[in-house]
């Protein structure tokens, strides 16, 4: 073999094995927002949902999506919301404790501050996640 593919070989190897260091240090590291687990020994998964500037939170299961749990809150009494399903996209809310679009508004949720691309049916929650809906308008 000849100097330049020994080289190229080499700097290969490395390259792999740097990859393969940062790889075993990001999946063995704890994670920031896992929660301690409870007595019985699995993990309490908690989400947030909070509708102008009132908060609920609950738990939550392993996959659940956005849209179980606000239906999951409103089983219990605590909020009432319509949705729509719009097939290809998922569910959207339109509108949250009698208060619907109307006048260029409506209803947008956001998750840990960023807005959502998705439907609330196929965002999957992770615990510690906090979902706020803000009626404000669409641009």
């Amino acid at each position: 073999m000849n100097k330049e593919k020994k080289i190229g070989t080499g700097v290969a190897v490395l390259i792999i094995l740097i990859f393969g260091a940062f790889f075993l240090i990001f999946q063995t590291s704890p994670k920031e927002n896992s929660s301690p687990p409870n007595p019985a020994g699995k993990a309490s998964l908690v989400a947030i949902l909070e509708i102008n500037g009132e908060k609920y939170e609950s738990e939550i299961t392993a996959g659940e999506n956005i849209y179980d749990f606000m239906d999951k809150l409103q089983r219990e009494g605590k909020i009432h919301f319509k949705e729509k399903n719009y097939t290809g996209m998922g569910k959207f809310i339109e509108e949250i404790n009698a208060v619907g679009s109307s006048g260029g508004k409506y209803w947008i949720y956001y998750v840990n501050g960023i807005q959502a691309t998705v439907g609330v049916s196929n965002y999957k929650l992770k615990s510690g996640d906090v979902v706020s809906w803000k009626y404000e308008k669409n641009y």
